[in-house]
């Protein structure tokens, strides 16, 4: 007889059970805890949802609507996140966590839902990685929305450097180029908004607000690493991790013009990887892709530190 799941949308009540969850989860990453979720909860209407069984909170589901989105019944795991979805207690077995996506799926269609993406957790972000819920959206007939490549460099094992990568660490020595903490998000914040500015014509996905209150919020999941050459920042990297997971995340990597000239960059991500290696199993680069299409340079960049691509994949369906 197939499990009987009791399905109930978020609310702030749920607040400490569904963080409690998200930490002692296989599959969930701090992001999906509620105090970053809400960072930007003026953006979206939270439809997020929580699963029990039998008393037992088993999977909560992070996932949101756009408020400004041109039809109404579009759900989507997670608009304002790297990924959304299910989040698992335990590693449930393929027939439960079968059981719990049917009782989600009907739950959705019963409440008025027309269509629901999945962005799903990508496997570096994992403490035990499963294909279990790619192959139930594949047998729910979910089609495949997008694609992209995400470089994961295995700190289990030596990583080998290019020849780009080392040339850049020569020049980060001889140009004296210190690495170290910092809090000062101002300072590197008003860098990378410069240049991606200058390069692309965009902003940072968060504000220098919002990135340092989310870095008070999880002071062990976000910091900032910056290279100085005396008292000037010329480069920096801000990193998501997670040591119970097992990951590090580049989330935003930039220099200045003296600071590309000395291979800052370089030199950050050799130190953060070099002291990761003791305590992390994976660093993660970021996709390389937009829309599918492969950003060629920056993945070769990747490459140069040892980094190997995995997929990172979006579902949809029409409920």
């Amino acid at each position: 007889m197939a499990a009987a799941y009791q399905i109930k949308r978020y609310t702030s009540e749920f607040a400490l059970s569904w963080d409690e969850l998200i930490e002692q989860s296989v599959n969930g990453g701090f992001i999906l805890k509620r105090s970053f979720m809400e960072y930007h909860q003026d953006r979206f209407d939270d439809f997020s949802f929580l699963l029990w069984n039998n008393n037992k909170l088993v999977a909560v589901f992070a996932a949101a609507m756009p408020r400004q989105r041109e039809h109404d019944g579009m759900l989507i795991a997670h608009p304002g996140l790297t990924y959304g979805g299910l989040a698992t207690a335990v590693d449930l077995q393929y027939a439960a966590l079968e059981e719990v996506y049917r009782a989600l799926f009907s739950f959705l269609k019963n409440n008025g839902f027309a269509q629901l993406t999945i962005k799903l957790i990508p496997k570096v972000f994992c403490k035990r990685y499963s294909d279990n819920s790619l192959f139930v959206l594949h047998k729910n007939s979910f089609e495949l929305k997008d694609r992209e490549l995400n470089s994961v460099v295995d700190l289990t094992q030596d990583f080998k450097m290019g020849s780009r990568q080392k040339n850049n660490l020569r020049k980060a020595r001889k140009s004296a180029v210190q690495v170290e903490l910092s809090e000062q998000f101002d300072v590197f914040w008003q860098l990378l908004t410069d240049n991606l500015w200058q390069a692309h014509g965009v902003k940072p996905v968060h504000t220098l607000a919002e990135i340092e209150y989310l870095a008070k919020k999880h002071p062990d999941n976000i910091a900032l690493y910056v290279a100085h050459i005396e008292n000037r920042i010329v480069g920096g990297v801000v990193v998501f991790k997670e040591i119970n997971k097992g990951y590090i995340h580049s989330q935003y990597i930039s220099a200045n013009a003296e600071g590309k000239l000395v291979g800052a960059v370089d030199a950050i991500l050799f130190h953060i990887m070099q002291l990761a290696q003791a305590d992390y199993r994976r660093f993660s680069f970021g996709i390389s892709t937009v829309k599918g299409d492969v950003n060629y340079g920056l993945l070769s960049y990747k490459e140069g530190f040892g980094a190997r691509a995995e997929v990172v994949e979006t579902y949809t369906k029409v409920l």
